[in-house]
C-alpha cells in the first residue's frame, strides 16, 4: 500500500494509509488567526472529552470536509470515533509540552490535499489545549471515583452510579440486580502473613471478578473486603448464575506471590423491587451476604 508522510515548519508530521504516526507540536491558537481562537472557544465549553472531539470533528466540516475521525489515547484508556472510516487516512500523534495528548486520524474517500493537511494542521492547535484540560479533568474523576489499591471503581462511584442505574431500569423497564461480595476470612491473611499481603489477596480478588463480570456489568469495591457488582437488564436468576460465575473463580484462585491460598466469597444477590430505594436494595443484598456466611460460606443466597 502506498503512503506518504509530510512536514510543516512547526513540527507536524502527518501521515496517509497505514504508516505510523508522526509527532505533533502546535503552535498556540491565539497566534493562528480568528478561526482557530474561534474552534477553541467553541471547544472550552466542555471539559467532556468525547462532546469535545464531537464538537471537533462538527465544526472543522466546512473547513476540510472529512467522513469521520479517531481520537485514541490508550494510556487514559479513551477511544472517540466520529463518522466512518475511509479509504485515505491522515494521522496525526498530538503531544504538548513533552507530554503525548494520544493520536487522532482523519478520514476520508478523496486523498487529502497539500493546503487541507495545512488546514488540519492549524484546526488541531484549536484542539490540544482544551483536550489536554479534558485529560486532565478526566484523570481527577478517575482518582476520586476509583479504588488506589484494585483499579476498580469505589464506594463514590457506587453511591453516584445506583441511581443512575436504578432510574434507567425504570425508564426501559429492565430488571437490574445487585450483588453483593464478601471474602470469607479475610482477617487471617493480614493476621499472619500481614497487610502487603491483604493488599495482595484483595488484588486477586478484584482481578478475578474484574475478568467474569460482563461488559454491561458494574464492579466496586465498597469497602474492606466486600464487593458490589450491578447488573443492568438482569433478573434474580441472571445474577444467581453470574455470582455462582464469581464464586468458581474465586475458588479458581490457588496462590498469590507463590504463597498457595484457599480464597471463597459469600454472596448475596438481590433483584430491584418495584418502587424500591438504593438503601433498600443494598440492605437486602447485604442481608443475603449475612445468611450466606451464616449458611457456611462460599455460597450464593438470594434475597
Amino acid at each position: 500500500m502506498h503512503s506518504s508522510t509530510q512536514t510543516t515548519t512547526r513540527g507536524f508530521a502527518v501521515v496517509e494509509t497505514q504508516q505510523m504516526y508522526g509527532p505533533v507540536t502546535p503552535s498556540a491558537p491565539e497566534t493562528l488567526g480568528p478561526r482557530v481562537l474561534e474552534l477553541s472557544g467553541i471547544l472550552q465549553t466542555t471539559l467532556d472529552l468525547e462532546q469535545q472531539i464531537t464538537l471537533f470533528a462538527r465544526n472543522i466540516r466546512d473547513d476540510v470536509p472529512i467522513d469521520g475521525l479517531e481520537y485514541n489515547n490508550p494510556m487514559a484508556g479513551v477511544q472517540v470515533r466520529h463518522g466512518e472510516q475511509a479509504t485515505h487516512k491522515a494521522a496525526y500523534d498530538l503531544q504538548l509540552e513533552d507530554r503525548s495528548l494520544g493520536t487522532i486520524c482523519f478520514f476520508r474517500d478523496l486523498p487529502f490535499s497539500e493546503d487541507e493537511l495545512r488546514t488540519l494542521e492549524n484546526l488541531l492547535c484549536a484542539l490540544v489545549y482544551p483536550l489536554r484540560n479534558a485529560l486532565s479533568y478526566l484523570k481527577a474523576l478517575r482518582l476520586a471515583s476509583h479504588d488506589p489499591l484494585t483499579g476498580i471503581q469505589n464506594r463514590l462511584a457506587l453511591e453516584h452510579a445506583l441511581q443512575r442505574e436504578i432510574d434507567l431500569a425504570r425508564r426501559q423497564h429492565a430488571p437490574l440486580s445487585m450483588l453483593v461480595i464478601d471474602a470469607d476470612h479475610f482477617k487471617r491473611f493480614n493476621d499472619e502473613y500481614g497487610h502487603a499481603f491483604g493488599d495482595d489477596v484483595l488484588r486477586a480478588l478484584a482481578n478475578a471478578m474484574s475478568a467474569t463480570v460482563r461488559r454491561s456489568d458494574l464492579l466496586f469495591r465498597y469497602g474492606g473486603e466486600e464487593f458490589v457488582v450491578l447488573a443492568s437488564h438482569t433478573g434474580r436468576d441472571g445474577a444467581r448464575l453470574l455470582a455462582e460465575r464469581i464464586r468458581e473463580a474465586v475458588a479458581g484462585i490457588r496462590t498469590i506471590d507463590g504463597r498457595p491460598v484457599d480464597l471463597s466469597v459469600s454472596i448475596g444477590v438481590a433483584e430491584l423491587a418495584e418502587d424500591e430505594s438504593p438503601n433498600s436494595l443494598f440492605e437486602r443484598a447485604d442481608q443475603a451476604v449475612y445468611q450466606a456466611k451464616q449458611a457456611g460460606r462460599n455460597r450464593v443466597e438470594l434475597a
